[in-house]
């Protein structure tokens, strides 16, 4: 590990947004020793014992470390340790382990390690992010057994000083909840992806992260000064005392302004004359509700449930059931827009035969996958029915592009209905029942799905992608997605005319909905009801509440004029600068 004072910047990925200064903590865990040396015939049974004894005690540890999870931070991330439980305890996985130490006299360590080696690389081989994030999960679980079958210690980062950035070259799930977030102001993780179970549980944990850093922990010693900026994606090394002030002052500001709006949080979204604006928060785990709220919302306008279907096997009735319905209780009166399963099958073939697709996002995706496995998505819409119970659970759904798929998804709620009766559980008859608009198809016949829907929601990452035809995952053509692309303004419109002529609601739960820059354009396009993230409410109410509708609807006519969405961005800040003259200084 290099002791050089040199500034270093490394380029990572933003997992975690915010900006956490403090002294380098470099962990570099030591790897379990796996001995080679055979056991002798006669210790063979002894030797298959002691493995069995070990797997009892680290599912012991995993489930303790569950517990722990559900209590601090909510049933979904603990569902991580479900996933991992159900890896230890999967029987072929143990078979094959012991038929190693049986037939070739493999010590229980080497013969474990071998056999997870082969999922691990399994694993990694798959092309999808998602289920090449889960080999974490299969470390974990190795770290557990072999640590202990090695007769050392599983060591945790609960005991750190103040003030620390965790440098390494990636924590395990069971190592990243147990991050005291009062001590450490940032995580730096050289491996990893948005996807990971680390990044998932840092956004939890409210943690500046970056990951994908490549070498960044080992250009790192203990105790040098470090800066995580989780707004741009950046490491910084050793900066100098002007960089180090510079960066300080930064989150000063934004702490200053997370202050001032702090203050102003309860004050009600209203425009200046008079419009009232609902602001809706999207949350992907429980944890999140609790700063929606704090941040003024009005509910959930998206629940995204695709968490629970990312693990190893697919999520029980019963499962989701206790995952919507403490969700929903703990709105009420609020209501809870939960969105079903939203995943290509490429996402899912860990669990369901899918053939390769060529193009995934215009294939075998959300509602189709629904469509074609009914038991599936019963299951599903069960949950959903029974948790509207306890509060207003609305129902999504996402990727419809045609009236044919609505109609089926009526009938198979009805059957959903049906069995409840037969099994004599109670359930909410009627549920609302909307659809994501995020293909313009749907946009184009809003008129026509107003008479079947009870609401829609605006998804404008993919309505964009699918209106430009752009990939905005792909480097080569990511500059074509645009959002402010007046085609896109004018599908947008269309949707929120139809809503008012049809009397049917319609919110945008997109990214877009948390742009402050935005916010003028979308009230003035017709919309009253935003989702967003629950840290984004502060900053877009601050503009909601500085502008008048009747100019956001002469500045939306302005724009959909426009030729591109250049034209428009601009357009857009040189009207937010007008009425909030501190608006520039502030995202700069």
């Amino acid at each position: 590990m290099t002791t050089t004072s040199e500034h270093r910047v490394f380029d990572g990925i933003c997992v975690s947004p915010g900006i956490g200064i403090g002294r380098a903590f470099a962990y570099d865990k030591q790897a379990p020793v796996i001995t080679r040396q055979r056991v002798a015939q006669h210790l063979v049974g002894e030797e298959i014992e002691r493995f069995r004894n070990i797997l009892h005690q680290a599912g012991d540890e995993i489930r303790r470390i569950r517990r722990w999870v559900a209590s601090e931070q909510g049933e979904e991330l603990a569902q991580i340790f479900d996933a991992q439980l159900a890896m230890l305890e999967d029987p072929s996985i143990i078979k094959r382990t012991e038929t190693l130490i049986l037939e070739k006299h493999y010590s229980a360590e080497r013969a474990y390690a071998e056999e997870l080696e082969k999922v691990k690389e399994a694993f990694g081989s798959i092309e999808n992010e998602y289920l090449r994030a889960r080999v974490s999960d299969i470390a974990d679980i190795e770290n557990q057994v072999l640590m202990r079958l090695a007769g050392g210690e599983v060591k945790a980062l609960d005991s750190l000083r103040a003030n620390t950035i965790v440098l390494a070259h990636d924590l395990l799930p069971s190592e990243m909840v147990r991050l005291e977030r009062r001590r450490i102001k940032g995580v730096v993780l050289d491996a990893g992806g948005a996807a990971s179970h680390a990044a998932i549980i840092a956004r939890s944990l409210q943690l500046p992260t970056v990951v994908g850093t490549r070498d960044c922990s080992q250009q790192v010693a203990d105790g040098d000064l470090v800066v995580v900026d989780g707004n741009e994606g950046q490491v910084h090394l050793r900066p100098d005392t002007l960089g180090e002030r510079r960066y300080r002052a930064r989150r000063q500001r934004q702490l200053r302004r997370e202050r001032d709006l702090e203050r102003r949080r309860n004050l009600p979204a209203v425009t200046q004359d008079g419009q009232e604006i609902a602001l809706m928060a999207n949350v992907d785990v429980q944890t999140e509700v609790q700063m929606a709220l704090d941040n003024g919302a009005s509910g959930v306008g998206m629940y995204r449930t695709e968490f629970l279907y990312l693990n190893y096997r697919l999520p029980s009735e019963e499962e989701q059931f206790k995952v919507y319905s403490a969700l929903v209780e703990s709105l009420v009166p609020h209501p809870v827009v939960i969105r079903t399963m939203d995943l290509g099958g490429d996402k899912l073939s860990h669990v369901l035969e899918v053939p390769p697709e060529a193009n995934p996002f215009l294939g075998w995706r959300g509602i189709r996958i629904c469509l074609d496995t009914p038991e599936l998505f019963k299951t599903q819409l069960r949950a959903l029915l029974r948790a509207g119970t306890h509060g207003e659970a609305q129902i999504l759904l996402p990727m419809i592009s045609s009236l044919n798929e609505l109609r089926r998804v009526r009938v198979l709620v009805e059957e959903a209905k049906d069995e409840l009766r037969a099994a004599g559980r109670p359930f909410a008859e009627h549920c609302k029942l909307g659809i994501m608009v995020e293909v313009p198809s749907v946009a184009l016949m809003a008129d026509h799905f107003a008479d079947e829907v009870d609401f829609f929601s605006l998804g404008t990452n993919d309505l964009t992608q699918y209106a430009l035809a752009v990939d905005r995952g792909m480097s080569k053509v990511a500059w074509l997605y645009d959002p402010f692309h007046p085609a896109v303004l004018r599908l947008i419109k269309m949707v929120a005319d139809s809503g008012r002529r049809t009397n049917t609601p319609v919110s945008i739960c997109g990214e877009m909905a948390g742009d402050p820059l935005a916010t003028t354009l979308l009230l003035g396009l017709g919309l009253d009801c935003l989702s967003l993230s629950p840290g984004l409410i502060p900053e877009v109410k601050e503009v909601i509440r500085a502008i008048h509708a009747e100019k956001a609807r002469q500045v939306a006519d302005e724009c959909l004029a426009m030729d591109t969405g250049a034209e428009v961005r601009q357009h857009l800040e040189d009207v937010v600068g007008e009425y909030m003259p501190f608006w520039r200084q502030r995202h700069n």
